[in-house]
């Protein structure tokens, strides 16, 4: 059916106003799968806190109630933006995205984009930390190296977000020009600095991973070394998914197409699920730790030697019942 009245607006700017109607629901979506992940995750770190007292644990619930936090700050500021463009503004000249486009260093557009900017720092922060953990294995002075790479990504990319939040709060300024949504110079260069972190440190746990996997001992049972070496537990501790959303969002940014807008919020809220989902086997003990390697290593070796005790035994009494036969015989 034919709509009632075609909007006097650009087929480029109808896309961009139906793909932010996107992303808010996508963004909004994943809000919500993150509130259950926290209250779960929140739960059992505090009932182990009152239990153990382990630092870990205290550290964890911190920094996933800040990360939760701040993502709800996002989420207040992104959905009073859209009331703005879509109901209080919605018959300005232009359209809703005219809207944004002239309300671009406003209040709400710099707490929005500030929020995600730490959002994604204290993300990759965590990440850097995780790949750390897994390289550790190679030896620490290895471990600090590999990690060296992403962390002066992240800090440049931190420069240059904060250079274009506050030249966007001097419209008239070369940079704001520079960075605003139809230039793409401030912009896709910290689009691509923000999300090359996350990039990279999946690449370097995949690849430590699937040598972990490579080299997991054989005399290591299935289900123990399932937990550290499966498919679903590599997929997750590297946050591959998320890696791939951020790929396609710096494509389609870099193409200056609307789909940006969905991809971008759909990696911002994939990054956090794959940080809870971490945080949840970190709880459990099921995450790679430090050690992980060398007890499994440790592992193996006492499951050899009660399979060497095992077969000794079983010699054993072959023997003596063959001697006891001769005997009768």
């Amino acid at each position: 059916m034919a709509p009632y009245a075609i909007p006097p607006e650009s087929a480029d700017l109808l896309n961009h106003e139906r793909y932010i109607l996107a992303s808010d629901f996508i963004s909004g979506a994943g809000y919500g799968i993150q509130a259950v992940l926290y209250i779960i995750c929140a739960s059992y770190l505090w009932h182990e806190w009152k239990l153990h007292h382990q630092h870990i644990h205290a550290i964890l619930l911190l920094y996933m109630t800040l990360l939760f936090l701040t993502s709800s700050v996002v989420q207040v500021a992104q959905a009073h933006l859209i009331e703005l463009m879509f109901v209080d503004n919605k018959s300005m000249p232009g359209g809703p995205w005219v809207y944004l486009e002239l309300n671009l260093g406003g209040i709400l557009d710099l707490l929005s984009q500030g929020a995600e900017l730490a959002l994604l720092a204290m993300c990759s922060i965590f990440m850097i930390w995780r790949c750390w953990v897994v390289w550790f294995s190679a030896g620490h002075h290895i471990a600090y190296l590999i990690i060296l790479f992403p962390a002066l990504i992240l800090i440049a990319a931190i420069i240059t977000g904060t250079i274009v939040f506050i030249s966007f709060t001097h419209p008239t300024s070369p940079l704001a020009l520079a960075g605003g949504p139809h230039g793409m110079t401030w912009t896709t260069t910290y689009y691509t600095l923000i999300f090359s972190p996350g990039i990279v440190l999946t690449i370097l746990i995949l690849i430590r991973l699937m040598i972990h996997k490579y080299h997991t001992p054989a005399g290591l049972a299935h289900a123990k070394a399932g937990d550290y070496t499966s498919l679903v537990t590599i997929l997750v501790e590297s946050s591959a998914v998320c890696s791939v959303m951020a790929v396609a969002c710096l494509v389609t940014y870099g193409t200056n197409s609307p789909m940006n807008l969905p991809f971008a919020d759909a990696t911002i809220a994939a990054q956090q699920i794959c940080e809870y989902l971490i945080i949840a086997r970190l709880a459990h003990g099921r995450a790679w730790k430090e050690d992980t390697m060398a007890t499994m290593h440790f592992e193996a070796r006492q499951v050899d030697a009660s399979v060497n005790d095992s077969e000794i035994n079983i010699s054993g009494r072959i023997a003596d019942s063959t001697k006891l036969e001769q005997a009768r015989v």
